[in-house]
């Protein structure tokens, strides 16, 4: 797939603000592969395909997680490059795992250095906080995301842009046995996400709900959505259970008061 100049910016611009998610607009989960999958999939006309690849790398990357700290993969970038090169070449996920995974922990250390570098603005802040200069702690703000968003949109756009031939070259001269390895390692990935996820959330009290849900995924043809609304329903069933009145008791105390 040839790849146009301003299809390799607007990605660019999509990991860009996969960086400013947590600063500037919130926890909207932007960063989640599944998401940018169908960004970059939709700038580049394949939505499906990218949604389909963006699923397969939020599976793998679901179980990733900083732990005190240690720095967290930057699955963002990583899956936005990922996920590009991968419908360029006209890939899957293993290709855009192989890509995209050390794309994130590069530009994570580059997220680190970049940290560094603003501690020495935040001294410049504290001072504008004692004098009251509101205005100039808002300039070095925006100042601040200004530098990320170049930070990760100009590599992103060369990385895209300038490299997708070469990209090309190495996945097309890669032999069988190394894409036939790939492919193995993308299809073990997601239990391992799953397993780290579980290491970190997993009580002996859910053990059972774990067992009930693998059953209905493992042995029958409900869809996911009929899966998790079965599971929305035993949540729903539980929290009543263990809350202190029942569940209709306000509807009840209502018609009684009228």
């Amino acid at each position: 797939m040839t790849i146009e100049i301003w299809q390799a910016l607007l990605i660019g611009c999509v990991a860009a603000l996969t960086a400013l998610e947590g600063d500037f607009l919130g926890e909207c989960k932007l960063r989640e592969p599944l998401v940018t999958g169908f960004l970059v999939g939709l700038i580049l006309g394949d939505v499906r395909q990218g949604i389909i690849i963006g699923g397969q790398l939020q599976l793998i990357w679901m179980g990733a997680t900083g732990i005190g700290l240690s720095a967290q993969l930057d699955i963002g970038c990583g899956g936005t490059i990922g996920t590009a090169i991968a419908l360029m070449t006209n890939s899957g996920a293993e290709v855009a795992m192989a890509f995209g995974l050390p794309v994130s922990i590069l530009m994570q250390s580059l997220n680190v250095l970049k940290m560094t570098g603003f501690s020495g603005i935040m001294h410049k802040v504290d001072r504008y906080a004692e004098e009251g200069n509101m205005k100039g702690m808002i300039r070095l703000h925006y100042f601040c995301g200004f530098i990320t968003f170049l930070l990760y949109c100009v590599p992103t756009f060369v990385s895209v842009y300038m490299g997708s031939g070469l990209v090309q070259t190495v996945v097309d001269s890669l032999p069988q046995w190394a894409m036939d390895g790939l492919t193995a390692v993308s299809a073990l990935l997601p239990a391992l996400g799953f397993a780290m996820l579980l290491q970190i959330l997993m009580e002996t009290k859910l053990i059972p709900f774990f067992i009930v849900g693998f059953v209905v995924a493992a042995y029958t043809d409900l869809t996911m959505l009929a899966i998790t609304l079965l599971a929305v329903a035993v949540a729903l069933v539980m929290y009543w259970l263990k809350s202190d009145r029942p569940a209709g008791t306000l509807a009840y105390e209502e018609e009684e008061d009228l």
